[in-house]
């Protein structure tokens, strides 16, 4: 499952904060985001078709793939080592064997995620206080972050035509430009207090790893590249290398802003 490319220690970089520092590698976001690849795929769709209840009855399951580690599973679920080894019998994590079906405990509720067919309204949560800027400028949310038929969308995907303009959505450093397997020609910049942005499924990338960039800056174009059924951006946050709600550090789009939702009638 985990299919990003393994740098040498010496390429990990910091992220500093005033009070502490965050360290965020090359390696260890490339990583993460394979194991969200391999959960749930990323595929666009305008209407996803998670038709998972919401609430504990829900069932979840995870077929275990080569390399994973119950750590990194229960880290990509929001459960603890603990509640996942017990609910599967698991007496020692060496156990654990490719194709195993995992058992998810408590799937999801603990970190407040919705469904991804949901997440295509508006959203209506708390925003966090770490606000970035909308990585198009036109564009419709056509699958929003959460479950989606049946495992985990870790990002959103806003549907544009190909080519069309993809800005940072803030100022760093660009820490992964290449091709990802799932995600397609990818962008990753770390940005400062531990958080770094991902940019799926381009149809070119336009900066190199190392380059500094600043907010609203064009990084890449739109385009199909990686595990996709049409054109779009699938756009993450991530603080820690664990995802995060991407509309919840978005600003609510003005009427007259180019970006709509295709719950209330995008296409």
């Amino acid at each position: 499952m985990w299919c990003g490319a393994v740098t040498k220690a010496d390429e990990v970089t910091g992220a500093g904060s005033s009070n502490h520092t965050r360290w965020i590698s090359r390696a260890s976001v490339t990583v993460v985001l394979a194991i969200s690849i391999a959960i749930a795929g990323c595929t666009d769709s305008v209407a996803p078709s998670s038709t998972l209840p919401i609430g504990p009855q829900r069932a979840v399951t995870h077929v275990v793939a080569p390399g994973e580690t119950v750590y990194h599973i229960a880290t990509e679920y929001g459960v603890s080592v603990g509640r996942l080894m017990a609910a599967n019998g698991l007496s020692d994590p060496r156990d654990l064997r490719v194709g195993q079906v995992l058992k998810i405990p408590g799937a999801y509720r603990a970190v407040s995620i919705g469904t991804a067919s949901s997440g295509v309204h508006r959203y209506t949560g708390e925003r966090a206080s770490r606000q970035f800027s909308w990585p198009v400028q036109n564009g419709v949310v056509s699958s929003g972050f959460g479950i989606r038929n049946g495992a985990m969308h870790s990002g959103v995907d806003i549907a544009a035509p190909v080519g069309t303009p993809v800005l940072a959505a803030d100022s760093g450093v660009v820490i992964f430009s290449g091709a990802l397997h799932g995600y397609g020609n990818t962008v990753i910049i770390r940005h400062d207090d531990g958080y770094a942005t991902v940019y799926g499924h381009n149809d070119r990338n336009l900066v190199s790893e190392g380059a500094r960039v600043a907010r609203g800056q064009e990084i890449s174009e739109i385009g199909r590249s990686g595990r996709t059924t049409g054109a779009n951006l699938h756009f993450e946050v991530r603080r820690d290398n664990v995802a995060k709600d991407p509309l919840a550090y978005l600003p609510e789009p003005a009427t007259s802003d180019g970006i709509s939702f295709a719950a209330a009638g995008g296409s």
